[in-house]
């Protein structure tokens, strides 16, 4: 029997995602690769789609490539994410039908979409509202904790989470224990005191949508 020695890698994949030194470059071009092509296909289709087809079209193909396994994007540099960025704004040119020289804000507000910077913060949010409620799933409830105060206060109705310190800045502060508890404390207290996942859902995104376009 042949002995096969390992080959070393930069880069392995997991669940379809590609990992490397964190910085998940291999991702987002593997990612930009796939969507790149799939929008020149639906492009070629546009004519003869009504909006709301080609709208669907978009959700099922594009929308949620981008969405999948985005929680590992967070705190990333801006560049990282412009480059997904891009790819969603000519999604939503297609389905406007809008040049490139108009500005892409309005086509995303009257979509009602949120910019990928957000939909990253949105899934973060939506996974520690259901580690923090409903103890699922329990390995990530065992690293959120409600922050404790010596005395009742205010605060402790607001049901806010412990921040841990991190090691470094540039990967322990992208840890869900860390920017999972810093992105609950920043939303509004009545949003945090929500208990139904649909309904938490539905104020999250309004809120989000608001910062950002507002």
């Amino acid at each position: 029997m042949v002995y096969c020695a390992p080959t070393p890698t930069s880069t392995v994949r997991n669940l379809g995602l590609y990992m490397d030194t964190l910085s998940m470059d291999s991702q987002i071009s593997h990612m930009s690769k796939i969507i790149i092509f799939q929008l020149r296909q639906i492009g070629q289709l546009r004519k003869y789609l009504d909006k709301m087809s080609k709208e669907r079209l978009v959700h099922a193909v594009i929308s949620s490539r981008l969405d999948y396994g985005n929680s590992l994007l967070f705190g990333l540099p801006s560049t990282s994410i412009e480059r997904l960025q891009r790819l969603q704004n000519t999604a939503a040119r297609i389905i406007a039908q809008s040049p490139r020289s108009v500005h892409i804000t309005p086509i995303l507000k009257s979509l009602h979409w949120l910019p990928v910077q957000y939909r990253i913060q949105y899934k973060l949010l939506c996974l520690t509202f259901q580690a923090v409620k409903f103890n699922l799933p329990v390995y990530l409830s065992q690293i959120l904790h409600q922050r404790s105060l010596p005395r009742p206060t205010r605060s402790q109705h607001q049901h806010c989470l412990d921040i841990p310190r991190s090691r470094t800045s540039t990967y322990g502060d992208r840890a869900l224990s860390r920017c999972g508890p810093s992105l609950w404390n920043s939303l509004p207290a009545d949003i945090r005191s929500l208990q139904s996942l649909d309904t938490f859902k539905k104020h999250l995104k309004t809120h989000l949508f608001l910062s950002y376009f507002d």
